[in-house]
């Protein structure tokens, strides 16, 4: 418990981030007259927020501290899912009523993949590139591909354009590597 007490009271004193989640659920709701497509725009600030959550400590050197204050890496990054998931919940739950429940566990599943991307990555930068790279770039590549049934494998396999599932199976991958690195890896 005092890990995710530890957890919240950085996130909500991170600066920027109360902007980055207003942001979130304002495109979320503004951009649902293209039907889902809402959840597709207000899915880039849920990403942003995610990777701050563990690469802003690696760029003040707070992880440092961090790590010394709770040395059990699988506590931490739990903590930090717990906290953030629930806060996207909360985000995603305002649109809730113009959008839908699964919009809301899509942003939280977008979150603990950006998550566990950012404790691989480390560096803020890389890991949002790599994140919205992820999201919006397959389903623009798999456009190019000619082969039905191999444009088919692509698009049910990609995050964004894969059911729930395989989302999560994306974001319990990313948290699993981002875990184990963040416990072998990183002092």
């Amino acid at each position: 418990m005092r890990a995710v007490r530890a957890e919240w009271t950085k996130l909500r004193t991170t600066p920027g981030t109360a902007w980055l989640l207003v942001l979130a659920a304002v495109t979320t709701v503004a951009a649902n007259h293209l039907g889902l497509s809402g959840v597709y725009v207000g899915q880039a600030p849920v990403a942003v927020v995610a990777v701050l959550t563990v690469s802003g400590e690696y760029s003040n050197g707070l992880i440092r501290t961090t790590l010394t204050a709770l040395p059990n890496r699988t506590t931490l990054m739990a903590a930090k899912a717990v906290v953030l998931s629930a806060v996207i919940g909360a985000v995603g739950s305002v649109s809730l009523l113009v959008v839908a429940p699964r919009a809301v566990v899509y942003l939280v599943l977008i979150a603990i993949l950006s998550l566990g991307m950012a404790a691989v990555l480390r560096d803020s930068a890389v890991a949002v590139g790599a994140v919205l790279g992820l999201l919006y770039l397959p389903p623009i590549l798999t456009q190019l591909v000619a082969n039905p049934h191999l444009r088919r494998l692509l698009e049910q396999s990609a995050p964004m354009s894969a059911s729930l599932w395989a989302l999560a199976a994306w974001s319990l991958g990313a948290m699993l590597v981002g875990t184990l690195l963040l416990r072998f890896r990183d002092t």
